[in-house]
């Protein structure tokens, strides 16, 4: 009986084997097709139960030297930083050091009463403070972001902004949020954020290759940021990581943020109670709770799975990590090229975790930039016709085209972007976000009348989004 037990778990654990060797050669898959279609440099990590089945690294971690990408290669992560903040502020609250529903001001005197005294700690964490982002600095990325700021001199950029509403009334997506939390914690240890987040995360949880990055740093492995242009990649663009501390300056490897994931399962750093907390879904539509979006994943037009999940998006990079707590399971990958699908490469990656078939079309913004090299932006579009009813073998994506357009943006080619933009408006008029891409291209192309009629659209499509609003008012007082 003891042997055909013991040989009963061995052809379990045969099986059991061969099944995540089939998924991880089936994963590599995905990822190479990708990689084919320009649209993933990096690493990626997915994990079932607890356990790594597939590790995979694609293109170069530095350009000029031919230095390939390896999945000990480090990455800025962006906004992924956010998940590491939130568990750093309640290991704080764990300590007993800092209460969630105490108060800005309780913590930071200097910051404004206006604001300080009716936002909460817990309303910072979920993205419901009402504290805007800082996109609604007009020119936040050309100037703002270069410069050097003290975290005196920078909460005064917008400590006293006009709340979006009542804090604890709706969801808005503030990055500033990030930044005071991560102030308030310096402040309440006495320790600087980079030294705290190692002292209680990375140093716990032997995530040996993750720290907080300023750009004087000399870090070994560090890829190189790249930006995707018409025919080929651009260096990065420059920002000062001051002006990112809790919201997007933590560099990491796909294998400590599988670390991270194991150390959230297995509470080695933070209590249940303390962790439901984190994972508790927020306000509708996005269900943010501590650092997290915590909703249903839809992987395939009738399948979801709840999970937690954050984007990441800086300069030259973007990273996505997602948990799925049922099965202990984690996806995250990591890319030094910009901009790229995350949500599909995401959702194609669920779907083998999960087993479904997964059929990879041809990016039809991709083939555009072809077309656009070779033969210019007006065929690309008359091309675009073509790949929407060639629906076998191209996919479109509206934010995908968007980013297409602001690539041509980027490289003052304005009239090009234009022609994608008003394409993409025709193809996509409910989304803000494409409203917003063309309205600005009027604005500098000198259109007064279109930009104006355009942030208006954008704000009847989505009424929560201040970027139009600020820009609209802007451009109307203009003479």
């Amino acid at each position: 009986m003891k042997r055909y037990l013991i040989l009963t778990w061995l052809l379990a654990l045969t099986v059991a084997s061969a099944i995540a060797q089939n998924k991880a050669e089936k994963l590599e898959e995905v990822m190479m097709a990708y990689h084919q279609f320009n649209m993933f440099d990096g690493s990626v990590l997915v994990a079932e139960n607890g356990k790594v089945i597939y590790t995979g690294a694609f293109g170069m971690a530095n350009r000029e030297w031919d230095i390939p990408n390896t999945t000990d290669t480090k990455f800025m992560i962006g906004s992924v930083s956010k998940p590491l903040t939130a568990m750093l502020m309640l290991i704080q609250v764990q300590k007993g050091l800092v209460s969630l529903d105490k108060t800005i001001s309780d913590y930071l005197p200097e910051f404004s009463k206006k604001n300080g005294s009716r936002i909460t700690i817990r309303q910072l964490l979920s993205h419901s403070s009402g504290m805007p982002n800082y996109d609604i600095i007009k020119d936040f990325f050309p100037k703002v972001s270069r410069q050097y700021y003290t975290r005196e001199e920078y909460i005064k950029l917008y400590m006293d902004s006009t709340l979006v509403f009542e804090p604890g009334k709706s969801y808005y997506y503030s990055s500033w949020g990030y930044y005071t939390l991560g102030y308030i914690m310096e402040k309440v240890t006495g320790k600087s954020y980079a030294q705290l987040m190692k002292e209680d995360i990375f140093d716990k949880l032997q995530m040996n290759s993750s720290g907080s990055y300023y750009h004087t740093q000399i870090v070994p492995k560090r890829a190189t940021g790249y930006d995707y242009i018409i025919g080929g990649y651009t260096s990065n663009d420059f920002r000062d990581q001051s002006n990112t501390m809790g919201t997007g300056d933590i560099y990491s490897t796909v294998e400590d943020l599988f670390k991270f994931h194991i150390g959230i399962s297995n509470n080695a750093l933070l209590n249940q109670p303390l962790t439901d907390e984190m994972f508790k879904p927020g306000i509708r539509p996005w269900r943010y709770g501590f650092g997290w979006f915590n909703q249903q994943f839809r992987y395939t037009p009738k399948d979801s799975v709840f999970a937690n999940y954050h984007l990441g998006m800086t300069e030259g990079f973007l990273s996505f990590f997602i948990r799925i707590p049922s099965t202990n399971s984690l996806v995250v990958f990591l890319c030094n090229s910009s901009p790229t699908h995350f949500f599909g490469i995401t959702q194609s990656l669920l779907r083998v975790l999960h087993n479904k078939p997964v059929s990879l079309k041809h990016p039809a913004h991709k083939a555009m930039e072809t077309v656009i090299a070779t033969k210019g932006t007006a065929k690309a579009v008359e091309a675009y016709q073509v790949y929407k009813k060639d629906t076998a073998n191209y996919y479109i994506d509206w934010l995908a085209m968007d980013q297409l357009g602001n690539q041509l943006f980027t490289s003052q080619r304005y009239n090009d972007a234009l022609l994608i933009f008003e394409n993409n408006a025709r193809e996509f008029p409910q989304r803000d976000l494409v409203l917003i891409s063309l309205a600005k291209t009027y604005e500098i192309l000198k259109r007064k009348k279109e930009a104006i009629d355009y942030y208006k659209k954008a704000i009847a499509a989505n009424p929560n989004n201040e970027e139009p609003k600020n820009r609209l008012k802007e451009l109307e007082r203009q003479p």
